[in-house]
């Protein structure tokens, strides 16, 4: 059965998301320009995942071979996507800090509630991108004596073992049961690794500043 929207390859997902998100954030709402672009963000980052999300669910591993073989994003548009992420991240963050202490009540709930769900849009947008780039690099050398990843057991890897990985490398900054095997994907994992750690940082350290204001 053909599921609707798996056809679209990764730029066109991100594309689509911008698209979303840029439309909801100029609507009329009774909001400040800073809520309304969080809320844009989130509406384009969910449409992102979405799919994304949906494509790995609808693809067996054989399916997931014929399209990483042939459709990626190219890695110029997963760094500046990366950039996007990490800005809009510090945004929200940046936005709770100077205005959730003048708020009360359900504005204060609603408004921190909405830069956390920014921030996780935001991380799951980079392991999610992540873990596609894996699987494209991965069939790209398929065939080869080592394609870059050594997954366990005797099963041909499909998008979901691809973004274990990728989330294993963002929760831990480190790989698991996983193998590399490849220069190339050392490379890729080496520069996700210093990514990850560098964005929970960030996180960790205006999220402690955010609770210190609101002591």
């Amino acid at each position: 059965m053909r599921i609707p929207f798996t056809w679209m390859i990764g730029w066109q997902r991100l594309l689509l998301g911008a698209v979303v998100g840029v439309t909801v954030g100029l609507l009329p709402w009774p909001l400040d320009g800073a809520t309304r672009g969080l809320l844009g963000w989130c509406c384009g980052a969910a449409v992102y995942l979405l799919l994304a999300w949906w494509l790995a669910e609808c693809s067996d591993a054989d399916g997931t071979r014929a399209r990483a073989q042939s459709l990626d994003q190219p890695s110029a548009l997963i760094l500046a996507t990366m950039v996007a992420v990490v800005v809009a991240s510090v945004a929200a963050i940046t936005v709770l800090l100077g205005r959730s202490g003048s708020l009360t009540g359900a504005q204060r709930a609603g408004h921190i509630a909405l830069g956390l769900l920014a921030l996780a849009g935001a991380w799951l947008m980079i392991h999610t991108i992540y873990g596609f780039h894996y699987a494209h690099r991965f069939y790209q050398a398929d065939g080869a004596r080592h394609p870059g990843l050594d997954f366990p057991g005797r099963q041909a890897p499909d998008y979901f073992d691809f973004l274990y990985y990728a989330f294993v490398i963002g929760m831990c900054s480190q790989v698991s049961d996983v193998q590399v095997r490849s220069r190339e994907m050392r490379r890729i994992t080496l520069v996700h690794s210093v990514l990850s750690f560098a964005f929970n940082m960030l996180v960790l350290a205006l999220s402690v500043n955010l609770v210190a204001g609101a002591i």
